[in-house]
């Protein structure tokens, strides 16, 4: 699973309060209570998932109503949106079965239809549908822990990680040149044709890349007992210059699994109250 507990040392000092680099929080109102927003790229849906990646709602902005996609334990890990914006793709595990058999599906919008899609469940959420040219997702490879590419329209795969460690969570940047590699509790930027590192951005989980490929949105979990997150906040990494700052610091909200929402926006998620905010960010 994407979340990993960091445990970091008690002596951290934080106050109340956000970032210049953020505006005050809007919630959106909605009923329940949700995590792991993925804004369509047409900005018009978001994807949720609720505790533990239990099922999929999907909610229009506009309306701020929500319609619930699946059931499924699990389906809302990975879930990834097609480029038009129309189709989303989540994985399904068997029922009686296991994780590691877990099956693909589409839901499209527009018909409304789900279908089973015939690929690897571990290409999501680097998996955009059918395109033409070059189709390129990235993975772990669960016998070597590696990460590794593939381009589906040739089938040819490579190493992209070819340093020793145990890689995961693999996040392919909008131009496909480079790929956002988490490895322990820390971040690297590796060249897509595994030629090696780009940037070493340090400790914490990254989710989300913005539309130039010079950042990476994350967010980091605290613990005071190795075991109950106490806190979690939200960092920008700087791709160009391999340095990272919290953009958020406060003690009554948890922050975590934040996307880049159009070109000067983000979502992101309070897993102490299960609610969803916008923010406008400065660069």
């Amino acid at each position: 699973m994407k979340r990993i507990l960091i445990l970091l040392a008690l002596t951290i000092v934080t106050t109340d309060g956000f970032s210049q680099k953020l505006s005050k929080p809007k919630k959106i109102e909605i009923l329940g209570t949700f995590t792991n927003p993925i804004p369509s790229p047409t900005g018009e849906f978001i994807l949720l998932t609720s505790e533990k990646f239990q099922g999929i709602s999907l909610l229009n902005i506009k309306t701020k109503k929500t319609i619930q996609i699946s059931k499924t334990e699990g389906s809302g890990y990975g879930y990834s949106w097609a480029n038009d914006g129309e189709t989303f793709f989540y994985k399904v595990k068997p029922e009686n079965g296991y994780i590691i058999n877990s099956e693909v599906f589409s839901y499209n919008i527009k018909t409304k239809k789900t279908e089973k899609i015939n690929i690897n469940h571990n290409y999501l959420p680097s998996y955009k549908g059918n395109m033409k040219g070059s189709n390129i997702v990235v993975y772990t490879n669960i016998m070597t822990l590696k990460i590794e590419a593939i381009n589906l329209n040739t089938s040819k795969s490579w190493v992209v990680t070819n340093d020793e460690g145990q890689f995961y969570n693999a996040i392919l940047s909008h131009d496909g040149k480079k790929v956002a590699v988490h490895n322990g509790p820390n971040i690297s930027v590796y060249n897509i044709d595994g030629s090696g590192i780009i940037s070493k951005l340090g400790v914490g989980i990254a989710t989300s890349w913005s539309k130039n490929d010079n950042y990476l949105l994350g967010f980091m979990d605290e613990s005071s007992d190795g075991h109950e997150i106490s806190n979690s906040d939200l960092y920008m990494f700087d791709v160009t210059k391999s340095t990272s700052k919290k953009i958020t610091q406060t003690k009554d909200s948890f922050e975590s699994d934040p996307s880049f929402f159009g070109t000067n926006m983000i979502i992101y998620a309070d897993e102490k109250t299960g609610q969803i905010f916008t923010s406008q960010i400065n660069f």
